[in-house]
């Protein structure tokens, strides 16, 4: 219960802007919402087994200090200060550099994905998972707090596809909209997505200075 209520500053931390204006943005061009599903799939997919891995990783660390060797009781703290330094670089770099597409450029970004089929956005969804410093810093971090709760093997993969699960529920947030609304639903994501498009370079900053600035702080008073 512990590890699921530590999870909860990860999931907001996950919330990404552009993932989710391109999904709202492909549920309004695609009635059936196949290359939507395939978005989701594909992210969720793409952090599980970057978190499998990140898992057994920390597997191979010994649980009590052991000569010449790196140890649990090291390493997680410093995870958690590296994962918080990467998401406030990043939100430093959001803030110095990042620029908000304009709405004409936006549209045309979204005209050609949408174009691509289901498989083709399956598979790019998953493999830039990998490239993400925010995704892969928030998962080493969630991956971390599973180890440090010391559960069986069992829950540890029960809390990992928990946690990829809540890493990507902003992409599910539009899903549950355009299927629970119907016609109404489509009205509001629109909104959404004229919003988000508005303002997710603010959104980003502060969403990564908070959170990383919390990692940083588990992180140090681990050491």
């Amino acid at each position: 219960m512990l590890a699921l209520l530590q999870f909860v500053p990860l999931s907001l931390a996950a919330i990404t802007p552009t993932m989710v204006i391109f999904v709202t943005a492909l549920l309004a061009s695609d009635g059936n919402a196949k290359r939507a599903l395939a978005v989701v799939t594909g992210r969720y997919l793409g952090l599980l087994l970057f978190g499998f891995v990140a898992l057994f990783a920390l597997h191979q660390l010994p649980r009590s200090p052991a000569p010449g060797r790196l140890d649990q009781h090291e390493a997680l703290p410093a995870i958690f200060l590296i994962a918080g330094i990467a998401l406030l670089l990043a939100a430093v770099y959001t803030i110095a550099f990042g620029q908000v597409p304009t709405e004409e450029n936006q549209s045309g970004l979204l005209e050609r994905f949408r174009r691509l089929n289901a498989p083709v956005l399956f598979a790019a969804c998953l493999l830039t998972v990998f490239v993400s410093v925010r995704q892969l810093s928030l998962l080493v971090a969630g991956t971390a707090i599973i180890r440090e709760a010391e559960v069986d093997r069992v829950a540890e993969l029960v809390l990992l596809g928990l946690l990829c699960l809540l890493m990507i529920w902003p992409l599910l947030l539009p899903l549950g909209v355009r299927f629970g609304m119907g016609e109404r639903g489509e009205v509001m994501l629109e909104r959404l997505r004229i919003w988000m498009g508005t303002h997710q370079r603010g959104i980003n900053a502060v969403v990564l200075a908070f959170f990383g600035g919390m990692l940083a702080v588990k992180g140090i008073g681990g050491l």
